[in-house]
């Protein structure tokens, strides 16, 4: 009998039983089967849509990694080039900014990389963070000062902004693959908190930086298991990489994929011949020991007592 009720509706009026006269219910009017027929059926994502959401929403993914930790972070976008200039072009003509300064240079629009590239110069080839007595006298440190951890964690804001940041591309090409805005939503947000659980996980324990509490971001530690697994170790050694080569390759950190696709990834292979020497941990004083996978790439130990003023000298500070 329930299946009947089911498909008495669609079968029409005719088909619809009577009501008992003791149920004590209001038999439905014929309009309002007829208006509840019309009614659309919510939209279906195709299968099509079904199997390329997360691919493509990883590739989206790697490339607003990719933008933000080369162009923003790294400040690269100061550099002279198209979009420099693109810019300047736009800023001349809605806020009539001079594209020349007074002394005939460009007039470059400038931005601060919100202390990544203080966060390099703190930086020691074995990943541990300086802190002896002339470095803390810096100004790069005393930038650092002011963030717990250093540059090295995504607070809830960030993550917040890196969401806002693939809104732009995200909800075009997911309503291509037939997503409406909610369906889109219900997918990028659980990645996203994702991504930064893997950042916060990753990068300030491979500093020596305590685990990110949850009042300050997401929480890392619940992906600590991951530490020794193919994928952890290979973005760790990812990372060592685009530190020990001062910032200029491998800007993918939890997505890798862009890299690959713009010729900038460098293979462990090849950076770990340039790792420079640093000081063995008795030697001058360190925010913490590293936590690191199994088996990644290991910085030459420069013995207690040799380490020269050179070999404390922080790593270029890359503008």
């Amino acid at each position: 009998m329930s299946l009947f009720l089911l498909l008495a509706p669609a079968l029409g009026p005719a088909f619809l039983p009577a009501a008992s006269p003791h149920a004590g219910a209001t038999p439905m009017p014929a309009r309002t089967i007829a208006r509840a027929r019309a009614t659309p059926a919510p939209a279906m994502v195709g299968l099509f849509g079904q199997i390329a959401a997360l691919p493509t929403l990883y590739t989206l993914m790697s490339v607003n990694e990719y933008a933000t930790h080369r162009w923003y972070q790294h400040e690269e976008f100061n550099r002279d080039h198209a979009l420099q200039r693109f810019c300047q072009r736009l800023t001349h003509w809605f806020q009539k900014r001079p594209l020349v300064t007074e002394d005939g240079r460009n007039n470059m629009i400038k931005i601060r990389g919100g202390g990544h590239v203080e966060h390099h110069a703190e930086t020691y080839d074995d990943m541990s963070l300086k802190k002896d007595q002339k470095w803390r006298q810096s100004k790069a440190a005393a930038w650092l000062d002011a963030d717990p951890f250093r540059g090295t964690a995504f607070t809830w804001k960030v993550t917040f902004l890196m969401t806002l940041q693939m809104l732009p591309t995200t909800l075009p090409v997911f309503a291509i693959l037939g997503f409406n805005v909610l369906q889109t939503m219900a997918i990028l947000i659980p990645s996203m908190l994702v991504h930064a659980l893997v950042w916060n996980m990753l990068h300030p324990p491979m500093h020596g930086l305590p685990n990110v509490p949850f009042t300050f971001g997401a929480p890392g530690a619940i992906l600590a298991p991951l530490r020794n697994t193919p994928y952890f170790k290979y973005i760790y050694e990812n990372h060592q990489g685009h530190h020990v080569l001062g910032g200029q390759c491998n800007y993918n950190v939890c997505c890798p994929l862009t890299d690959h696709l713009l010729g900038t990834y460098v293979p462990a292979a090849t950076w770990q011949k340039r790792m420079r020497a640093v000081p063995a941990l008795e030697s001058t004083e360190r925010w913490g020991v590293p936590v690191e996978p199994k088996g990644v790439p290991q910085a030459p130990i420069i013995p207690a007592g040799k380490a020269t003023e050179e070999d404390l000298s922080p790593t270029a500070l890359i503008r």
